[in-house]
């Protein structure tokens, strides 16, 4: 779609009713763990546009604002769940000698075997660089010896890889889902869960199991993720209607209700306030269920100030903000 083919429209203001530290702090490990990761990188022949991608993207120092109190190895734990994520939309997005995309069942069957190399399984001489990515991190978090949350990391990976396979045929085909189906798989796609799932160890702050399966927490948690999936959907629609296929809640949103673009732009934005209001409604629930304990509490404002620094990443990441309409710019 080329930029002249979509209307004008202006993106609102996302306010956010968490406290970030993503512009005055920075990790000042991050660029010492950043170089060690892209040594470990090297080490499993990772490809040499990686780097590029971690340069592009100013990784490290981004990481390292989102990260800002995490200990090095956490650092290298979060840059490595990065990689793994470049590594996977640029070897989805390859084409064939034929010009063909991948299929489902060489897709499907890639997920299956990178999560079996997390689980340890043998390397094999014709493992592609996301499944020797995969088995890296399996390794490096296993170091932590904290396997409830390496066991949840593993179930959001897989989930974030099989719902590509919806994704891709959805762009394959050329159709618009409906919101509902759209709400359901869309925060799987995301990269936020697996990252979520990694924040303890990441921080060093373990969270009992017996509280994350908690009903109520699994619902913080999901609407924190719903409110990720609606920041990035918006900063993100300049950069994906340049796409051939995008896919994108907004474009959804005009679809299924008749609108223009700026009311699809508008309706989106305003979702973020009710979810956020429903997630501090609820949380503040949480000492009459039983459910104050600390390292919850803590968890849940890591979570929190993960959702506040993710509108100053949009703004700061090289990939959004240099096609990204701030309020009283149109997005031609």
């Amino acid at each position: 779609m080329s930029q002249s083919s979509f209307e004008p429209f202006v993106l609102p203001d996302i306010a956010s009713p968490f406290p970030s530290a993503f512009a005055r702090r920075v990790n000042p490990s991050a660029l010492d763990a950043e170089a060690e990761v892209l040594a470990l990188l090297e080490s499993i022949a990772a490809p040499d546009s990686l780097r590029f991608r971690f340069d592009e993207s100013r990784l490290g120092e981004l990481t390292g604002r989102l990260h800002h109190d995490a200990p090095p190895q956490g650092l290298r734990l979060s840059l490595l769940n990065s990689a793994l994520f470049f590594l996977h939309d640029d070897w989805v997005a390859e084409q064939h000698t034929d010009g063909q995309l991948r299929g489902a069942a060489e897709l499907a069957a890639a997920y299956d075997r990178a999560l079996a190399a997390f689980d340890g399984a043998p390397a094999a001489p014709d493992d592609i660089p996301l499944v020797r990515i995969t088995a890296l991190i399996g390794r490096e978090l296993g170091r932590f010896r904290l396997p409830q949350h390496a066991e949840r990391y593993r179930a959001a990976l897989g989930d974030y890889l099989h719902a590509h396979l919806w994704e891709v045929d959805v762009q394959r085909q050329g159709t618009t889902p409906s919101l509902t189906e759209y709400r359901q798989l869309r925060p799987l796609v995301m990269g936020v869960r697996p990252l979520i799932e990694l924040l303890p160890p990441i921080h060093g702050r373990p969270v009992p199991a017996h509280l994350l399966d908690h009903p109520a927490v699994q619902a913080l948690r999901g609407i924190l993720v719903n409110v990720h999936y609606l920041v990035n959907d918006l900063y993100s629609l300049v950069k994906e209607m340049h796409a051939e296929r995008p896919v994108n809640v907004v474009l959804v949103m005009c679809a299924e209700h008749d609108l223009t673009l700026q009311q699809g732009v508008d309706a989106t934005a305003e979702l973020i306030p009710r979810e956020t209001t429903a997630y501090v409604r609820l949380k503040a629930s949480l000492p009459r269920l039983g459910l104050a304990h600390p390292a919850l509490l803590t968890h849940l404002t890591d979570l929190e100030h993960l959702v506040a620094d993710s509108v100053a990443w949009h703004t700061a990441a090289p990939r959004y903000y240099q096609s990204v309409p701030s309020p009283g710019m149109s997005g031609t």
